[in-house]
């Protein structure tokens, strides 16, 4: 099963649709990848998750995700992975709003992920900040980082980047990345998108109402 073919399948890939999203670290974006839209089918995800995890299997012990909708990932993975007799655990990291930190904080996370071999998992891959921030919570747990493993990463994100052994991504989408202070010149007056899924122009819209290119819903309510 090809990711990117998948994604276009269930409509997640958002490119050349007229109009620029805004990504986690505020930085608008020509294009977006929305991998939400395949969680509610088994078949589709199981067979992307096995792509996933399949290169770390004879070391991996656990699994770190970001909530939420990654957690189905790492479900997902620690049953393929207990089921190929690679015993492992999966826990996500809980955003804190003060700082945009994330933290292994649930009952018992914290010991069961502590000191392991752990990939991290992250559905899509903008600008890498929510990664970074998994990343640093996995080495505050002493864990033995083995990589980070994505269905689309949509930016330059490299192992060098994100200081990580290697970055496995099932396919990458040519997405830029700019501040709303140098728009390229051909992007210059498109609308912004504010679907909640689809990025976070939604928050951007209130604190920037006077942006000139205006705002735009790409889906249907």
């Amino acid at each position: 099963m090809d990711a990117f073919q998948t994604l276009v399948e269930y409509d997640g890939v958002f490119t050349d649709r007229g109009c620029l999203f805004v990504s986690t670290t505020g930085k608008l974006l020509n294009g977006y990848v929305n991998c939400e839209v395949i969680y509610p089918h088994f078949p589709v995800v199981r067979n992307l998750t096995h792509q996933l995890v399949e290169p770390f299997l004879d070391e991996v012990e656990a699994f770190l995700c970001p909530a939420t909708g990654d957690i189905v990932l790492a479900q997902y993975a620690t049953h393929i992975a207990n089921e190929a007799g690679r015993p492992t655990v999966a826990a996500w990291a809980d955003k804190h709003g003060d700082d945009n930190s994330y933290h292994v904080e649930r009952n018992g996370f914290e010991s069961a992920i502590r000191g392991k071999k752990v990939l991290i998992l992250n559905d899509r891959i903008s600008q890498g900040g929510t990664t970074l921030k998994i990343i640093a919570e996995a080495r505050r747990l002493d864990c033995d980082i083995l990589g980070v493993a994505t269905l689309a990463g949509v930016s330059a994100a490299t192992p060098e980047f994100l200081d990580v052994p290697t970055v496995h991504a099932l396919c990458n989408v040519d997405v830029k990345a700019f501040p709303d202070s140098a728009i390229p010149p051909e992007l210059v007056g498109l609308p912004i998108c504010v679907d909640e899924a689809l990025g976070h122009g939604i928050d951007y819209r209130p604190e920037n109402p006077n942006y000139p290119g205006g705002f735009i819903n790409l889906l249907a309510s």
